[in-house]
């Protein structure tokens, strides 16, 4: 089941995807997926950001090939940053490379849409009652920042820095998932979701216990070895095969 959070004729709805088309539902999806009547082509409409995080929460150094490719040590549990709501794009949005500023990375990842409040969870939790589904996510992250101030915040905070969608997908069992990542049609990342080092239940569950997380909020869980800079005119699609891709071009902040 993929859900589309979506834009038509100037009102965003959610609607499922039926071949081409999408069937608008008629209630919220974090109450109950009801589908209506409604049916309007997937051609027809702007693809939104799968939700309005009041936070986006990103696990860092989660894959071990990763932490070796930026000469880090392996967590001894979840280590994670906050990426702010004003700098999520969607699905064909345009990635902004801001002025003066060096290397940009790009960096995919599976990530979660959090269904129903989240505080003080057992490990064992049923995922499927607390959170929506998975969707993709790329934490772009100005290196030459990150690399300077010694922290995160600043380096994967720009608007345009966080691109999620195209959709939110439920049904299948992430660890089957696998995450591809692509710049100009040249492979660039590649790994089995089964290769987290924090997997999603025990990461979740750790952060609920750190702060609550409410319906809407983002969850992202690393991006696996092969990251790499982005410059203007690239395109980068972001592939995890039961969710869909995640396209995005890259400008130059003066080009918008």
């Amino acid at each position: 089941m993929r859900i589309f959070r979506y834009e038509f004729q100037g009102e965003e709805k959610y609607g499922l995807l039926e071949e081409d088309f999408l069937r608008e539902l008629e209630t919220s999806p974090f109450e109950m997926i009801k589908p209506g009547r409604t049916k309007v082509k997937l051609s027809e409409v702007k693809i939104l950001p799968p939700s309005k995080p009041t936070k986006i929460v990103c696990l860092a150094y989660n894959f071990r090939a990763h932490a070796q490719e930026m000469g880090k040590k392996v967590p001894e549990e979840p280590l994670f940053f906050f990426k702010p709501p004003s700098s999520v794009i969607g699905h064909l949005g345009n990635i902004k490379l801001p002025r003066k500023i060096g290397r940009v990375d790009f960096e995919g990842e599976l990530a979660v849409v959090i269904k129903k409040r989240m505080k003080d969870l057992p490990v064992d939790f049923d995922i499927n009652e607390f959170i929506l589904g998975y969707t993709i996510l790329n934490d772009v992250t100005a290196r030459d920042v990150q690399e300077k101030e010694g922290q995160w915040g600043k380096s994967k905070a720009y608007d345009t820095f966080t691109p999620v969608g195209p959709c939110i997908y439920r049904g299948l069992k992430y660890q089957n998932m696998k995450l591809k990542t692509f710049v100009n049609t040249k492979l660039r990342q590649s790994s089995s979701m089964s290769n987290m080092i924090f997997p999603v239940n025990y990461s979740l569950s750790y952060l609920s216990r750190i702060m609550t997380l409410e319906p809407g909020d983002i969850v992202s869980f690393g991006t696996p070895g092969g990251v790499g800079e982005l410059e203007s005119g690239d395109r980068i699609d972001i592939q995890i095969d039961e969710i869909g891709v995640l396209s995005n071009l890259v400008i130059k902040e003066e080009d918008q």
